[in-house]
């Protein structure tokens, strides 16, 4: 079918919009997390109403070109005037194009946020503290951190336009951060990990009870183990080489979240989920990987979830994991409810593998070493776990050195009469 008298075309399978702007006409196809929106009676009502909303707003002078069609090419194209908060966002954002894709993912959701509670084409010099302040103490934020991660994108928005001597007037002077309540670490009880492994074994896919088993064995971050190789194993040393993470969307980074390679000694049991996985990934190859390295993902999720033998569940590709989020929902928080245990994220899992280390007695130099922290940072977090992994041996020794100088200065005081 052809264009509508309201601006919208049907093109095939999808919709497109027409509007003026700028003195160009151009036309945008409509999707839905990056699928082309289907051409339905209610669609079309819906693509004629939004092309009423955009004709209004370019009048107005009001239109964010980035906010409606994100994903268009023509956005890079469409004038900019930095001395609009809009087009400064955008900026301070493209200025960012050197990090991690999640987190530029991140950025982009809060500029989005800002340009729409302040309006993307209010002049910047028109946004003052008064204003600024009240407009963010006055937004029911759902968290502490989510607002000052938001902060991030408004502060770095402002510092472009205020630098030099102008840093004085800039609004985000006084305005801090909320106060985040650290949470201390949750872990699982030894007998709680032994129960999860024993459901996921009984109930799903072998690979699946590998993964897990490696997760509670290894202490590894999950952007950490689904990036593992083959070519990371070394079979002699009995040891895996952390050196890339998967964090978003599949995206990869050759760094840890620490910036540095470390390398794991694997347990009898991380071994044991290397076997498992060794029938299903081992002599895979990943052609299009530049360099030699073409060795496959060692952790990778089975064709069919999530019960296994049960005839249900929905089909799903067998491949390499995107990112964390299908096993956390999957298969950790149905295993949990199943078991109805408290609950905990599958993060925890690196939480349980360092302090059953330190419970055990096992040196916090090395528990830190194996989980990419500093000593001080292990302390600062498991110190609560130390206490008594010797058999109350230190407690007893204080207790003793206490009543030795209680006695010595009663001795003292006798004496003296």
């Amino acid at each position: 079918m052809g264009r509508e008298g309201d601006g919208v075309e049907v093109r095939g399978t999808s919709l497109r919009v027409q509007f003026v702007y700028q003195g160009v006409t151009v036309r945008e196809r409509l999707t839905v997390n990056g699928e082309s929106l289907l051409p339905t009676p209610a669609n079309r009502k819906y693509a004629a109403r939004l092309v009423i909303e955009i004709k209004k707003l370019i009048a107005q002078e009001r239109f964010d070109y980035a906010e409606y069609f994100p994903d268009s090419p023509k956005v890079a194209s469409v004038k900019k005037d930095p001395s609009q908060f809009g087009a400064l966002a955008d900026l301070w954002l493209e200025s960012k194009g050197q990090k991690g894709a999640a987190t530029k993912d991140q950025y982009g959701t809060a500029v989005r946020f800002w340009k729409k509670m302040f309006g993307a084409t209010t002049p910047v010099k028109d946004l003052g503290h008064t204003l600024v302040a009240a407009k963010i103490g006055g937004y029911p934020w759902p968290s502490a951190k989510t607002h000052n991660n938001y902060m991030i994108a408004l502060r770095g928005t402002f510092g472009l336009e205020y630098r030099g001597a102008k840093v004085i007037l800039n609004p985000m002077n006084g305005i801090t951060n909320l106060k985040i309540i650290k949470k201390k670490p949750d872990p699982m009880s030894v007998e709680e990990r032994d129960k999860i492994l024993a459901d996921m074994a009984k109930r799903y896919d072998e690979r699946i009870y590998a993964y897990f088993l490696w997760q509670f064995y290894t202490g590894m971050r999950p952007e950490e183990t689904i990036a593992l190789r083959w070519s990371d194993v070394d079979w002699n040393a009995e040891t895996v080489r952390v050196q890339r993470v998967r964090t978003f969307r599949g995206s990869e980074t050759d760094a840890t979240k620490t910036h540095t390679d470390r390398d794991v000694d694997l347990l009898p049991e991380a071994v044991q989920a290397l076997n498992i996985m060794k029938k299903y990934t081992y002599l895979l190859r990943v052609d299009e990987r530049s360099g030699d390295d073409t060795a496959a993902d060692i952790f990778q999720r089975p064709a069919w979830h999530p019960e296994k033998g049960s005839g249900g569940g929905r089909p799903s590709p067998a491949g390499p994991w995107m990112s964390e989020r299908e096993q956390r929902d999957s298969y950790w928080r149905p295993t949990l409810k199943r078991l109805k245990m408290r609950w905990r994220t599958a993060y925890n899992s690196r939480h349980t593998f360092a302090t059953v280390a330190l419970m055990t007695g096992v040196a916090p130099a090395y528990v830190a070493d194996q989980l990419g922290h500093s000593v001080k940072m292990l302390l600062d977090r498991y110190a609560k776990w130390i206490p008594g992994n010797d058999g109350n041996s230190a407690r007893d020794k204080l207790r003793a050195a206490l009543a030795a100088t209680k006695t010595s200065q009663h001795n003292k005081t006798g004496n003296g009469l």
